[in-house]
């Protein structure tokens, strides 16, 4: 699978030279620390010959040599000048992790005298004052300007205001002159300033550039998430579809197998009817399954063949293969138009999931009512089973997949509805009922004539069946009855 930053196909960076520094910033950081210390020995042999050159002309002689010992590496003091070195050195290769700690200390280094050095020490303030808002932030840059500017404006004091032996003008060579501090202050406010916003402008089009590459990458993420999303859901709607199909489908054709097995010898007409019943629901589950399945398949020549998704109008037809199946049933369906398909095909599963239930663990010959009204509120489903007459044939078979109720409460959320299912609280048995909220597209328009009952003979009524054994209520799965 390949990565997300070669999904995200981002352009390639202009500029040969600034690829090469973006892929390898610890070679630009070491060539920076190479310059300054050639820039130090360059200005120390520029202090080394002018001593020289001064030596001879106080001493009215010809200069015997052109090297010399300036003041800041003549004795102990040499230790100091090589701890800045190293100092300003450190400030600049750890520049990118620690700009603003490198800007203090490399302003820290700048107080003393150390002749021309001070030029390379300056450049490398440059250098640092650059780099805090480019790798830290504008306010952070503000911060350094003034820790800059206050550094550079004490050395100017303390060498035209307050003159001591031994310190040398850095700017200019010149008797104290407060004129000439302040307009050398104000030149190198001027270059500090330039500086820093170099450096912000940089910084700020680093940082608008990563936040792009980090969205272009978030969107990447979260269009892979999507797409998990999609196939984990389209993978649940297919396991409750083959779910729907496959129990009902199932369930039937055993009920009408067993009533055969046992009507062969008595009724060898009833049984070979049963049997060609069971073939074709058999034939129509394949069909079924073959038109899911071939949805997921290329389009083309394999394409599936397309038929409509099961409605409410076709309740009354499952209503009755369930009592070719065994089942009494009494259908009682008073609804009008409907909105939505997929809201009719939710009822059409809820009714044909607790059927298949009551098939399974009531058994057969087993007695249910099936109740579908249209209300102002919605549309409500009612499901109730009575059990089966005593010395009946049991139940046709064991425990379900355990996606029965589960995938019904997925369904009816979707509409916000509601399902509910337990045992009955006035017999034996188990109730399913489930809840659909008036689609708005219905609710718009005007109210259509309802729909015609079922003119299939009601179920016997509680009050004439004989007392069933109740259903056991051991929840064993979330399906209809258990």
């Amino acid at each position: 699978m390949p990565s997300i930053e070669a999904e995200v196909r981002l352009p390639r960076p202009p500029g040969v030279i600034r690829r090469a520094f973006a892929a390898h910033p610890r070679a630009v950081d070491v060539s920076i620390v190479v310059c300054y210390l050639f820039g130090c020995f360059l200005m120390a042999f520029i202090d080394s010959a002018q001593v020289a050159v001064s030596d001879a002309m106080g001493s009215e002689g010809s200069i015997d040599s052109w090297f010399g010992v300036p003041a800041y590496l003549d004795g102990p003091i040499a230790v100091y000048s090589v701890f800045r070195v190293l100092v300003v050195s450190a400030a600049l290769f750890f520049r990118r992790r620690f700009p603003l700690t490198g800007l203090i200390a490399v302003s820290l280094m700048l107080f003393g005298d150390h002749g021309a050095q001070m030029v390379a020490t300056s450049v490398a303030q440059y250098f640092l004052l650059y780099a805090v808002p480019v790798y830290r932030s504008v306010a952070a840059g503000w911060v350094a300007f003034g820790i800059a500017l206050s550094s550079n404006i004490l050395i100017y004091l303390l060498q035209f205001g307050l003159p001591t032996p031994g310190v040398t003008s850095v700017v200019l060579a010149g008797p104290s002159d407060w004129g000439v501090a302040v307009m050398a202050s104000i030149m190198n406010a001027l270059w500090l300033l330039a500086v820093m916003m170099l450096g912000v402008n940089l910084g700020n089009r680093r940082r608008y550039l990563q936040a792009i590459i980090d969205r272009a990458h978030q969107l990447a993420r979260e269009r892979d998430q999507l797409a998990q999303l999609a196939v984990a859901e389209e993978r649940s709607r297919i396991a409750r579809e083959m779910h729907d199909i496959v129990a009902h489908s199932v369930s039937v054709m055993i009920a009408l197998s067993e009533g055969a097995s046992r009507a062969v010898q008595a009724a060898p007409d009833a049984a070979a009817e049963a049997m060609q019943r069971s073939a074709e629901t058999g034939r129509t589950a394949l069909a079924e399954m073959r038109r899911l399945l071939g949805a997921l398949q290329a389009s083309g020549d394999d394409a599936a063949e397309l038929a409509p998704q099961p409605v409410v109008a076709d309740i009354p037809e499952l209503v009755q293969g369930f009592r070719d199946a065994g089942l009494s049933l009494a259908l009682d369906l008073d609804v009008g138009e409907f909105g939505d398909r997929g809201q009719e095909l939710a009822i059409y599963r809820v009714v044909q999931e607790s059927l298949t239930n009551v098939l399974r663990y009531a058994g057969l010959d087993a007695s249910a009512m099936v109740g579908i009204r249209g209300t102002q509120a919605g549309v409500i489903v009612h499901v109730r089973d009575y059990g089966r007459r005593p010395g009946s044939p049991g139940p046709t078979s064991g425990v379900g997949s355990g996606r029965g109720l589960a995938g019904l409460a997925e369904r009816v959320r979707v509409f916000g509805g509601r399902i509910e299912s337990g045992p009955a609280a006035d017999g034996p048995g188990w109730i399913v009922e489930a809840s659909f909220p008036v689609h708005q597209a219905a609710r718009q328009s005007e109210p259509p004539m309802p729909m015609p009952q079922s003119t299939a003979p009601p179920a016997q009524p509680p009050s004439e069946r004989p007392t069933a054994h109740p259903h056991p209520t051991t929840p064993t799965e979330n399906e209809g009855t258990p």
